[in-house]
């Protein structure tokens, strides 16, 4: 199993409401927020999160962006190729420049993108996107490749963020996915990362990995996961993490818990998803000061690998009823239902102060 769910993907959100996003950015005036004085010593890493509202609207979509970008200098936005669209043949240019609306008004909000176009499944890294098999297709087809790769060039022309990732956690595809599935979705990073780089200059290449699995945590057979980050043509290596799954405490958590993929590459290391929840799940039972704690924790860690970013998995917490998802994907996604730093009604919740308190050390 794979714990990790795409931030902008948790209400995979219509044609529509990305549309009336998209719309809304072009006419109003985001507010801006100055970068507060430096407190204490630089931190290495740009900090920030998906940006998500609790529940599939539009207003509380602005609110809690406008609320985020008082503590984020980085937002990802985790998008997958839009399939039940493309494939009912909606158009793939206004597809495209309605994920560009968004991220131009993320940009007005002074925030750097992080686009990631993820080819998998975000509860289960072993499969492919659910929209896609749904309709019966699949990556391994030509001219589902085809479509994919014109979308992910589509982007980087269009959006040119400052990092672009091309699959998420992609070493547990490679531990316990189909071999032929992990050898196309390879062969396809390899052949999109210089055609990103080509279209957006300075745009920074990357896939992430699962470091909870890749340190032996979930107590799956041996693999060597750390082996694996000379067979990608990217610019830096993803960190994806929920320790709350494996760890009693934040405490718990070794000192060296990102030592072993720092000294596997010399490439810029960057946390691109992870969390601690706030309240008890079928899966978990952290608490609000745990999460806190669990906040300065990673801070502490990311800075020891001088990681480059550090991105926590949503800023809100969901309203997992709204979100008109299928049972068994609203069972799954309940575990991450409490991991924003500000609760649905975006009222702060502890962790607020603790990343407070890290991002006013500056960058």
């Amino acid at each position: 199993m794979s714990w990790t769910v795409p931030g902008a993907r948790l209400a995979r959100r219509s044609v529509p409401m990305w549309a009336a996003i998209a719309v809304g950015c072009s006419g109003e005036t985001p507010v801006t927020h100055p970068p507060p004085p430096p407190v204490g010593p630089g931190r290495p890493f740009e900090m920030g999160f998906a940006p998500n509202a609790p529940r599939p609207d539009m207003q509380l979509f602005f609110d809690a962006v406008d609320s985020m970008s008082a503590v984020s200098e980085v937002t990802i936005l985790q998008q997958p190729v839009p399939w039940p669209e493309l494939l009912a043949g909606a158009s793939f240019d206004s597809l495209v420049e309605d994920r560009g609306g968004v991220a131009d008004h993320l940009r007005a909000h002074g925030l750097d993108i992080l686009f990631l176009v993820d080819p998998l499944d975000g509860l289960d890294r072993r499969a492919e996107d659910p929209g896609l098999v749904a309709a019966g297709r699949s990556i391994l087809e030509p001219e589902i490749r085809q479509i994919h790769e014109d979308w992910v060039r589509a982007i980087a022309s269009r959006v040119r963020p400052e990092w672009f990732g091309l699959a998420s956690e992609i070493n547990t595809l490679a531990a316990r996915g189909d071999p032929a599935l992990y050898a196309e979705i390879r062969d396809l990073i390899n052949t999109l990362a210089p055609q990103v780089r080509a279209r957006a200059p300075g745009t920074r290449v990357f896939v992430s990995f699962q470091v909870d699995e890749a340190n032996g945590e979930f107590g799956l057979p041996p693999f060597d996961h750390y082996g694996l980050v000379d067979e990608f043509d990217v610019d830096a290596f993803g960190l994806s993490s929920y320790p709350v799954f494996v760890f009693d405490a934040p405490d718990d958590i070794p000192d060296d818990y990102f030592d072993a993929l720092r000294a596997a590459t010399p490439l810029p290391l960057i946390f691109v998803e992870g969390g601690w929840s706030s309240a008890s799940t079928p899966a978990t039972d952290g608490t609000p000061e745990e999460q806190a704690d669990w906040v300065r924790r990673y801070a502490d860690l990311l800075e020891r690998i001088d990681a480059r970013l550090f991105i926590s998995l949503t800023f809100t917490d969901l309203d997992i009823g709204s979100l008109g998802l299928p049972p068994d994907r609203a069972a799954s996604l309940s575990n991450f239902a409490h991991m924003g730093i500000v609760d649905t009604e975006l009222h702060r919740k502890p962790a607020y102060a603790a990343w407070q308190s890290t991002f006013e050390r500056g960058h």
